[in-house]
């Protein structure tokens, strides 16, 4: 049986690691792992990317709890207003606690894990 010989630029000469224009099966399986190693390495950076990103989120949130408490302290908010938005304050800081909680939580697991 004769092998099949590929075209110079077809999008299959990249398999063609000896460079006689013929891809022998070692080749393809060659091709195949290097294929699995990229996509690996593609997974990891979008994980790492994730984990950034859930880093800020974690920040922001603390940081935005550490603004609230000293914007309401400043002596030009009346106490009024403070005591009105007492109930909101409230939820606001356990939902922001809540995000800095999930992301340790998360950390921790996946450092085990």
């Amino acid at each position: 049986m004769e092998q099949k010989k590929f075209e110079k630029g077809s999008k299959f000469e990249k398999y063609d690691l000896d460079g006689d224009g013929i891809i022998s099966d070692e080749e393809m399986s060659q091709a195949e792992k290097l294929h699995e190693i990229e996509q690996e390495d593609l997974k990891a950076k979008a994980e790492v990317r994730k984990m950034a990103a859930q880093r800020r989120m974690a920040w922001i949130a603390l940081s935005s709890m550490l603004i609230f408490t000293v914007i309401l302290m400043f002596p030009i908010i009346p106490d009024t207003r403070v005591k009105l938005l007492g109930d909101l304050s409230s939820l606001f800081y356990v939902a922001m606690a809540g995000v800095v909680g999930a992301y340790m939580g998360m950390t921790a697991y996946m450092s085990r894990k």
